[in-house]
């Protein structure tokens, strides 16, 4: 998942098919330097399809 990844609890299924949908999608959870402008994770569930579209680009995105 990669060092930054903090696990959502248990029982919250939302957050845990959000992670599922980012890390299918190709997006890995790697520690966000803050010498860099990086797009933000989504917090919501219903913010995810949105957020894979718009950055395809995106540096903790893996290249296919």
């Amino acid at each position: 998942m990669g060092r930054s990844f903090k696990a959502p609890k248990k029982s919250d299924v939302k957050q845990w098919r959000k992670v599922e949908l980012l890390w299918l999608a190709g997006f890995r959870f790697h520690t966000n330097t803050r010498s860099r402008k990086i797009a933000p994770y989504p917090e919501h569930l219903r913010e995810v399809e949105k957020f894979i579209l718009d950055n395809p680009d995106h540096p903790f995105r893996e290249k296919r």
